[in-house]
């Protein structure tokens, strides 16, 4: 897959044969979710040769267990839950079968961003784009726990409570692992700055 082509491939869900006239509309909740699933996943580690098979399993159980959503909890919650699932599965797969996953580059991180690096000075869009592949390579040396914990926090901007939620861990364990994971990525930016400068011992 080329760089800067990177795009969700469409899915096309059928209907739940069964469903409660309270329950969601797979087609509904599908295409309002997609992208925000499909970017979930990527957050959380899964490669991008695999996103699109993964994103299409997280609609899969979609659709199994939707008339089972009794919207105590809201939606995203929900299906980060499920997603969250999937993407630890895709990463013990990529694990057993690491020669199937390229590298990430800087060009596939600026393609995050087009609309706002298209606006910007080619210097400013550079260092933007730098910034962006520096965070990506931190957040890739984080062991799982952390990089969940992470994404969750500071990427998603979920609650303690509500990453509590989704992981099924208790709230003071969240805390902590919250905690750690920031001091981790903080000091995985920092190293990665020294060895880009060249100054790193």
């Amino acid at each position: 897959m080329a760089a800067g082509t990177l795009e969700p491939t469409p899915f096309a869900p059928g209907r739940a044969n069964a469903r409660s006239a309270e329950a969601p509309d797979i087609d509904r909740v599908y295409a309002e979710h997609f992208r925000y699933v499909w970017r979930c996943l990527r957050a959380l580690g899964v490669r991008d040769a695999a996103l699109d098979d993964a994103a299409h399993d997280v609609f899969l159980v979609v659709q199994q267990k939707l008339g089972q959503f009794d919207g105590q909890a809201a939606l995203t919650t929900w299906l980060y839950a499920i997603a969250l699932r999937v993407a630890r599965r895709a990463r013990a797969a990529a694990r057993r079968d690491a020669w199937r996953f390229a590298p990430v580059d800087v060009a596939e991180d600026v393609a995050e961003t087009p609309q706002a690096l298209a606006s910007e000075h080619p210097e400013q869009a550079l260092e933007r784009g730098e910034r962006l592949s520096l965070a990506r390579r931190a957040l890739d040396r984080l062991d799982d726990d952390k990089r969940e914990a992470f994404v969750l926090s500071q990427v998603e901007q979920r609650s303690a409570p509500e990453i509590a939620e989704i992981t099924g861990l208790p709230v003071n364990t969240v805390y902590s692992r919250v905690r750690a994971a920031r001091l981790a990525f903080q000091a995985e930016v920092a190293r990665l700055e020294l060895v880009t400068r060249g100054t790193a011992p």
